[in-house]
């Protein structure tokens, strides 16, 4: 719905907050414009309205273009075929998220691109700020289309990623329709960029094509990266504390097991009555262990219901035999508070920690500030 929706010309140029600030001059192409340049414009408000121009365009073949307002010319790398791509109408690919890593790889650092791949992995997405999509979020808030609990483009959204046997969901309502994406509110009812959606694709398959392209520029980045990533987070800041905790030692994680991410846990009729609800979602369960972690974003017990919710929660995740052991963005953020959390967190588990060599706390500095500066 958000993609679809066209926004008028007039809307587009204006001034926010009733239009998006669109400069004019890219609604008018100039007479020698080229063919991509004409592929282009009219989508910038349709479907193309979360790209910020220039929209970066790839070409395999020689070409005269000079780069615009519109388009930044690229050349696409020596391994793109067209299979790689999908296309998305009027002449127009785009490549398949699998190989967009892999051409990113090329300029990214290993935690950088990780990052990447936990979300193109996971059931969530940071939706692209561009004015034009803020205008169209906002028209649909104030229509009452967009709230909280409402899923576009299907019956269902995504509640977790692994069932209660720890399987990966089939991501599919019972008609067999593909799950919908749900914009992510806070608790005080401001939407913000994170969507909840399916994956776009695997571990294992960009283990696949990082075999495919063995040799090829930035493989070896990519091959880094899917040693610090997982299949299934839930949020940028679940992947940054799963990449600290159970990434290689070499990269500055702590090397401990990978968990169960985002698994569902049944309850029984105690564990019911506790919660109000049926079942949990734990964000990483080690479940030989009976010992999951709870990763808290910005907006954790912003109210009262909030909190006795949460609190209803635990109780009954403890009556069900389990360890709840919660982290903050706020304690991941801060290196000495975070070393302080992932003792706690060792000895509730029983792991054991690495060594605090100066090679190993190096890079794990290093790592923590790639993932958290800025």
């Amino acid at each position: 719905m958000v993609r679809d929706i066209a926004i008028p010309d007039e809307r587009a140029v204006a001034s926010p907050p009733l239009g998006a600030g669109y400069p004019a001059r890219l609604l008018t192409l100039p007479s020698r414009a080229g063919e991509a340049q004409r592929r282009l414009a009219g989508r910038m408000l349709l479907d193309l309205k979360g790209v910020e121009p220039p929209v970066y365009v790839m070409r395999s073949d020689s070409f005269d273009g000079t780069s615009g307002k519109l388009i930044s010319w690229h050349r696409a790398s020596s391994w793109l075929q067209p299979r790689h791509c999908e296309d998305i109408g009027n002449g127009v690919s785009v490549v398949l998220p699998e190989y967009a890593l892999m051409q990113m790889a090329r300029a990214l650092t290993p935690a950088k691109l990780a990052l990447l791949m936990f979300e193109a992995c996971g059931i969530y997405t940071l939706a692209p700020q561009t004015q034009r999509m803020e205008l169209v979020i906002h028209d649909l808030i104030a229509q009452d289309v967009l709230r909280p609990g409402v899923v576009l483009g299907g019956d269902d959204g995504v509640r977790e990623f692994a069932d209660a046997r720890g399987r990966r969901v089939a991501f599919v309502d019972a008609r067999g329709e593909d799950l919908g994406w749900q914009l992510s509110f806070d608790r005080m009812g401001n939407p913000t960029n994170l969507w909840k959606r399916p994956p776009l694709t695997s571990h294992a398959c960009l283990e696949r094509v990082v075999e495919e392209l063995a040799g090829a520029r930035g493989i070896r980045t990519a091959a880094k990266a899917l040693a610090l990533c997982c299949d299934g987070s839930g949020s940028p800041a679940e992947s940054r504390a799963l990449m600290m905790l159970c990434g290689p030692c070499w990269e500055g994680g702590e090397g401990w097991p990978w968990p169960s991410v985002n698994r569902r846990i049944d309850f029984d009729d105690q564990a019911r009555c506790l919660a109000g609800t049926s079942y949990a979602v734990g964000d990483a369960v080690w479940m030989d262990k009976r010992v999951i972690l709870e990763v808290k974003g910005y907006a954790y017990h912003a109210d009262r219901q909030g909190f006795h919710e949460e609190e209803g929660r635990t109780a009954a995740l403890e009556h069900m035999g389990f360890s709840v052991f919660s982290l903050t963005y706020d304690q991941m953020a801060d290196l000495e508070l975070f070393e302080s959390r992932v003792h706690a967190l060792a000895w509730l588990l029983g792991f054991p920690l690495k060594t605090r060599s100066r090679s190993f706390l190096m890079r794990r500095e290093r790592l923590h500030r790639e993932l958290f500066e800025g």
